[in-house]
C-alpha cells in the first residue's frame, strides 16, 4: 500500500518542494491558500487563519486516509514591536504557528492511534530573541518544542525538526528584499529528506546560510 504524506503549508515555498520530492514515493495531499496546479498533488484547501479553526479541522482530518508523514511547513512573517501588534495580530501569529499543529496532530492521533514521521518547520527564529519579531519567534520555539514532546509519544514513531534561515520565497521578493544571499528552498528540501532518510526517533538541524550548510543539534 503507497504511504500518504499530508503537508500543511505544501503549496509554495520550502512545503512545496517537500511535496515535490515526497511525491516519489507518497501520495501528497497538500494545502495552502492556492492550488499550484501539480499533477499527482492532491490539494486542499484549509484555512488556518479562522476562527473557526476547531470546527475546520474536525471536518478535515475526518475525510482524510489515515496519513503516515505530517510536515507542518505552514506560517507567516509578522514584524513589530509588542506594543504594536494588535490582538488581532497577536491571536493569528498564535492561530497559525502553533494552535493548529498542535490540534491538528491531536486529531490525527486520536483518530489512527499511530503515526509514523513528523516533520515541523520552524525558522532561526526559533532560537533567536529579535525585538521585532515577538510573536514569530515565540510560536516557532513553541513549534519545535511541541514537535519535541511529540516525539516522546511512542504512537510517534520519528520526529525531525529542521529550523532554515530566509529562504527565496515569493514572500520576500513580493517585498521587495534582496533574496540573493539567501537559501534555495529546493536545496533546503533536499537536505531535509536526507536527514529524514537517517535512522533517529528525534532530530533537530539548522538549515544556515554564508555559507549555506545544515548543522545538527541534537538527535537521539
Amino acid at each position: 500500500m503507497t504511504k500518504k504524506a499530508l503537508i500543511i503549508g505544501g503549496s509554495s515555498g520550502l512545503g512545496l518542494e517537500i511535496a515535490r520530492l515526497l511525491q516519489k514515493e507518497y501520495e501528497v495531499v497538500i494545502t495552502g491558500r492556492r492550488d499550484p496546479r501539480i499533477p499527482d498533488l492532491n490539494f486542499q484547501s484549509l484555512e488556518l487563519n479562522s476562527d473557526s479553526l476547531a470546527a475546520l479541522l474536525d471536518m478535515f482530518v475526518a475525510d482524510l486516509p489515515e496519513i503516515d508523514l505530517v510536515v507542518y511547513a505552514a506560517g507567516f512573517f509578522q514584524e513589530g514591536n509588542i506594543s504594536d501588534l494588535s490582538d488581532v495580530d497577536i491571536e493569528n501569529m498564535n492561530r497559525v504557528g502553533l494552535l493548529a499543529p498542535a490540534m491538528l496532530l491531536q486529531r490525527i492521533l486520536s483518530k489512527q492511534t499511530k503515526l509514523s514521521g513528523l516533520i515541523a518547520i520552524t525558522s532561526t527564529s526559533q532560537w533567536t530573541p529579535r525585538h521585532l519579531e515577538p510573536m514569530y519567534t515565540a510560536v516557532k520555539a513553541g513549534l519545535g518544542m511541541l514537535a519535541n514532546s511529540i516525539s516522546l509519544d511512542r504512537r510517534v514513531e520519528k520526529v525531525l525538526v529542521l529550523g532554515p534561515a530566509g529562504m527565496r520565497t515569493r514572500f520576500w521578493k513580493e517585498d521587495g528584499c534582496d533574496t540573493s544571499n539567501m537559501l534555495d528552498p529546493a536545496w533546503v528540501a533536499t537536505e531535509t529528506m536526507k536527514l529524514w532518510a537517517e535512522d533517529f526517533k528525534y532530530k533537530f538541524a539548522r538549515a544556515l546560510r554564508n555559507p549555506a550548510r545544515v548543522e545538527v543539534v541534537e538527535t537521539r
